[in-house]
């Protein structure tokens, strides 16, 4: 059993809390990391800007259901999947949302597009990755 477990991950990017990651969200440069910010007021910056045209497409990570698609203070326009055993991912700043609450989605699946909504500074994804609500460095398991 254990070897056919290692033979269906063996094309994950990552595995997160037994979920298997499997695709990129997009491909880009990344401008901002998880982590505190150096400002004024302090802040933890709880996932990564990467970079992007506006109008690229957003590709959901592992196979979920959206739990939220539409306007969410800071992140614009926001997407959130839940991917079962406590995994969230979260694609904030979007300039359109394809996908809607409900929605069952695959990994790789377009569920929105890159924008410069909500707190933003130009176009890029925010990209998230929390375990039972907490924010956790995505890139322990991408880029």
């Amino acid at each position: 059993k254990e070897i056919k477990e290692n033979k269906e991950n063996e094309n994950a990017l990552a595995i997160v809390n037994n979920i298997k990651l499997s695709v990129l969200p997009v491909t880009g440069r990344i401008t901002s990391r998880y982590g505190e910010r150096s400002s004024l007021r302090r802040s933890t910056h709880t996932g990564l800007d990467i970079a992007c045209t506006t109008g690229t497409d957003i590709k959901v990570v592992s196979n979920g259901t959206v739990t939220f698609s539409g306007k969410k203070g800071s992140y614009g326009n926001l997407i959130i999947v839940d991917h079962g055993n406590g995994v969230e991912t979260w694609y904030g700043h979007c300039s359109k949302l394809y996908a809607n609450v409900g929605d069952t989605v695959t990994a790789g699946d377009v569920i929105a597009a890159v924008g410069s909504t909500g707190n933003s500074t130009g176009p890029h994804l925010h990209f998230e990755i929390r375990i039972n609500g907490e924010c956790v460095n995505p890139q322990n398991y991408v880029y």
